[in-house]
């Protein structure tokens, strides 16, 4: 959510915010629609849609297309073994595109800047990565290509060149540090988008590269402690030991939590009600932690 053109202030990136979270919830989706839309015009059959936000109730699932499966990123960070890309998609895959992403947590100018977690810094060889470096050698181990990027150009900046292979890079916003952005005009983001999907499937790009020297020391803190130290061979093994870290720490009690008192799925009246109750019960919580981050921001 926090590379979502529209999208200025962190509240409407958290449930512990109700409205300006829905309204964050919108614009998520109008943007995932864009995508979408762009995919099915350029003929792609089987689109499913990664929501890797918190627990996966940011998309607005009723408002998908018929056949356009939502997945939630807890599956994958809690509960697989073995974790890859085309895992989180339930099936092979044979591109991606990535809409909303962020810095990594030490980014002093960058909007919501966390790695996966709040308080969170995930090093490689010494480097702090940004989610989407990690995802970028996923995909690169499994020789996926990405169509497109867009976000804070604070996490593009953060990259090394072609480190994201041939994908188009699209700046959604500017970060003005953790709590604020300045976001590009919406409809010229979601144009901007659309015409690079198209362009990427008429001559489908290169997948990034194995860039990073490998084998690697990956150490992972979570508030100034480290959680996991280990040796990866590969970026084939860098995001499975990422979510062994977390699901083996205890960092990730926290999440199951959440998880179970947000639960994912589609917005049946029901469902609804029973997020309503579990964003009160966790409210207080949350919003102790979103301020201790955002006065933590480097």
């Amino acid at each position: 959510m926090e590379g979502i053109a529209g999208i200025e202030g962190s509240g409407e990136c958290l449930p512990a915010h109700p409205s300006a979270y829905a309204r964050g919830r919108r614009l998520m989706t109008d943007e995932v629609l864009v995508a979408v839309e762009a995919l099915r015009e350029g003929g792609v059959e089987r689109i499913a849609v990664g929501d890797w936000h918190m627990v996966g109730t940011n998309v607005e699932r009723e408002r998908m297309p018929d056949g356009v499966e939502v997945r939630p990123i807890a599956d994958l960070a809690l509960a697989e073994d073995e974790p890859s890309m085309a895992e989180a998609n339930g099936a092979p895959l044979d591109a991606a595109v990535m809409i909303g992403h962020h810095a990594s947590t030490p980014n002093p100018r960058a909007f919501c800047s966390h790695t996966f977690i709040w308080e969170m810094e995930v090093l490689l060889g010494g480097d702090s990565l940004s989610e989407v470096q990690v995802y970028g050698q996923a995909l690169a181990a499994e020789g996926v290509p990405v169509l497109a990027l867009a976000g804070d150009r604070w996490m593009l900046e953060e990259l090394g060149e072609g480190e994201m292979g041939g994908a188009a890079l699209i700046a959604a916003k500017e970060g003005l540090g953790r709590g604020r952005a300045r976001s590009r005009d919406p409809e010229e983001v979601r144009a901007e988008l659309r015409e690079a999907i198209a362009t990427a499937l008429a001559s489908p790009p290169e997948p990034p590269p194995r860039l990073r020297e490998y084998p690697a020391e990956l150490r992972i803190l979570a508030e100034g402690e480290e959680i996991a130290c280990t040796t990866v061979a590969g970026p084939d093994e860098l995001l499975s030991a990422i979510a062994t870290a977390f699901r083996t720490s205890r960092v990730s009690r926290e999440y199951r939590q959440l998880a179970k008192l947000l639960p994912a799925g589609h917005d049946s009246r029901a469902r609804a009600i029973q997020r309503r109750l579990g964003s009160l019960l966790a409210t207080p919580a949350m919003r102790s932690k979103e301020r201790r981050w955002l006065a933590a921001a480097p």
